[in-house]
């Protein structure tokens, strides 16, 4: 496959997004392969030249992004020099991709290099970055092992960042207390230093946030996501970020990100843009990781014009980002019973999944709104069979199940302060469950003998702290009086 897919990316490809699509699914299976130990393979050093060298000779910002993404799914080691370089001299969105590359590297490639590059970032040491990538940057040092020094350093910088800034910043450590993150034991030293922990800093207004939590947790696995929201100064979404990750025993496995990001809209509400933010062309879009691949993104309007024929012949109807049909597993093997006589097993696991979101942007109701919508259905079968030649024996057995994972974020410009509210909910799914089992002797005498099982599992809303729950009751209270008014 990865052969085939460089041959194809070698030769002509007149759509410039499916020529970027197959370069990043390139980077994805260049990182399977090599998990698998076959790094030295020569499909696989061909593809990783072909990542490399395309980088440093692409020109087009929309190549070198295209790059850089495959580069984020293939995960090479010697890729690091390259992703500091554009993380801290390329423009804003190179920038961002950069550092979002990085952020998917183990602890063990995150050197005091890599960490001295992202302090500069987000203290913007050398040159202004936009809010994106500084809190990407700080992503990357609380999550790897960081030092006294560089938590004080960043919790210090809280009260000197734009307004939005310092409550997402004030979100993330606040997270990090409660949900017992690697930093966890750190913080709690340095938040010690009454220089550090004071109501100043700790009461900082805004509606950025980020938030933890679990959407299951049991003996063996366990699931959780993370909602990060950042805004501009002027209230419009800059950023929202959706992650879910699955672990199992020493595995962990990110199943899910959608991230939607929007700049440049300052100008259709009169507000000034944050600094080194006021020149960013309009623009919002979507990206999406799935089962640790990361997809090609997704463009909702380029510049102002794109913009105002977007908004204007808007359906309201969420974009599609992928869709499609998954096979998680098709295991076959023969098995030998103490009896001496075999066993037939086969398993098949498919997923049907489909992500989508949108944003829509209302000026006549000073009103916008993000949704980001995960929707799936799982089918396994098995069939154990033992056959001889006097009786034929087996089992089949059939599980299903399907889901949805939903975030709305609904703000309300009307008025100042911005109502912000933030929803996330998981509907309520069945999940069945069939076995047959069955007997046949030559004499044509046959035992068959089903059962099912069907349950409805209740959906919830996914708690998110109390300051959303507050901020939610007046925004459903507003939209209450104005729907009485008209």
């Amino acid at each position: 496959m990865l052969t085939a897919l460089i041959d194809i990316y070698k030769g002509k490809i007149a759509n410039e997004e499916i020529k970027e699509t197959v370069i990043i699914i390139i980077g994805a299976l260049v990182k399977k392969l090599s998990k698998a130990g076959g790094s030295e393979l020569r499909a696989v050093q061909e593809a990783k030249q072909l990542i490399l060298a395309g980088l440093k000779k692409a020109d087009k910002p929309s190549d070198v992004k295209a790059y850089l993404l495959s580069l984020k799914n293939a995960n090479l080691p010697e890729g690091i020099p390259v992703l500091l370089k554009y993380s801290e001299s390329g423009e804003g969105p190179v920038s961002s991709i950069a550092v979002s590359a990085l952020e998917n590297y183990d602890i063990s490639f995150i050197t005091d290099e890599v960490k001295k590059v992202m302090n500069r970032i987000y203290h913007q040491n050398y040159r202004i970055h936009e809010k994106t990538v500084r809190t990407s940057a700080a992503n990357i040092i609380l999550n790897n092992n960081p030092t006294y020094m560089e938590v004080k350093n960043m919790l210090l910088s809280i009260g000197h960042l734009p307004l939005e800034m310092n409550k997402y910043m004030l979100s993330v450590f606040q997270d990090i207390l409660r949900f017992q993150m690697p930093a966890s034991k750190l913080a709690r030293e340095v938040l010690k230093d009454m220089k550090v922990h004071n109501y100043d800093r700790f009461s900082k207004p805004g509606s950025s946030s980020a938030y933890s939590g679990y959407i299951t947790r049991g003996p063996y696995s366990s699931a959780t996501y993370s909602l990060d929201i950042l805004y501009s100064g002027s209230g419009i979404l800059r950023r929202s970020n959706m992650d879910t990750f699955v672990y199992s025993k020493n595995t962990e496995l990110h199943a899910i990100q959608v991230v939607i990001e929007a700049q440049g809209l300052e100008s259709l509400i009169a507000a000034t843009a944050d600094e080194g933010e006021e020149d960013l062309e309009s623009f919002a879009g979507m990206s999406a990781i799935l089962f640790d691949v990361q997809l090609h993104p997704v463009t909702f309007f380029q510049g102002y014009s794109d913009l105002m024929s977007k908004m204007f012949s808007a359906t309201g109807d969420p974009i599609s980002v992928v869709k499609g049909l998954v096979l998680l597993t098709d295991h076959s093997e023969t098995i030998q019973l103490q009896s001496g006589l075999q066993a037939s097993v086969e398993f098949q696991g498919g997923l049907a999944i489909d992500i989508s979101g949108g944003m829509d942007f209302s000026l006549w109701y000073r009103e916008s709104k993000t949704s980001v919508n995960n929707r799936g259905a799982m089918v396994i079968t098995g069939n154990i069979t033992v056959d001889s030649g006097f009786a034929n024996a087996g089992m089949e057995t059939r599980m299903e199940t399907e889901s949805s994972f939903n975030f709305l974020s609904t703000v309300q410009f009307s008025s100042y302060p911005f109502l912000v509210c933030m929803q996330m909910d998981k509907g309520t799914y069945p999940f069945r469950r069939y076995v047959t089992k069955y007997e046949r002797l030559p004499c044509g005498k046959s035992y068959v003998s089903r059962k099912g099982k069907v349950q409805n599992v209740a959906g919830s809303e996914l708690p998110l702290h109390q300051e959303n729950s507050n901020m939610c009751r007046e925004v459903f209270a507003e939209q209450d009086s104005s729907e009485s008014w008209f």
